[in-house]
């Protein structure tokens, strides 16, 4: 499925102006991010060295339901997958990442679906 990369503020939070952005716009931001190591917010991190900043971390916090609600408390901007924005869309605003590396391809792969467990066919069908 196609995961996209969206970035959520608080509704009153300045500086964001329509409804898409790029990373390098977003550059003197402060940031709430996920814990140091997270693949996603590694991800992230690694993007914005390849244009040559870094992400201005204000907090980085476990798990995406604690990135939203300091979000939207005005903490700071953060970065996190649609579906994460979807969940919080009442307290939050959201701009989708324009930059290519924002929309991943992501695959559920396993040997053989046919074969899975009645429990572990449901979880399938609801990642895809």
């Amino acid at each position: 499925f196609i995961d996209r990369l969206m970035v959520i503020a608080a509704r009153d939070w300045p500086d964001l102006e329509g409804n898409t952005t790029n990373l390098g716009d977003l550059l003197g931001e402060a940031f709430v991010g996920l814990s140091a190591g997270h693949p996603l917010q590694e991800h992230i991190t690694r993007q914005a060295a390849r244009l040559g900043g870094h992400l201005h971390f204000r907090i980085r916090v476990p798990g995406l339901d604690n990135v939203c609600r300091l979000v939207a408390q005005g903490a700071g901007i953060a970065i996190v997958p649609e579906s994460a924005a979807r969940r919080s869309a009442r307290s939050l605003r959201s701009l989708r990442l324009t930059d290519d590396w924002a929309t991943r391809q992501l695959n559920l792969c396993a040997r053989r679906f046919d074969e899975l467990t009645p429990q572990a066919k449901l979880l399938a069908a609801a990642l895809v």
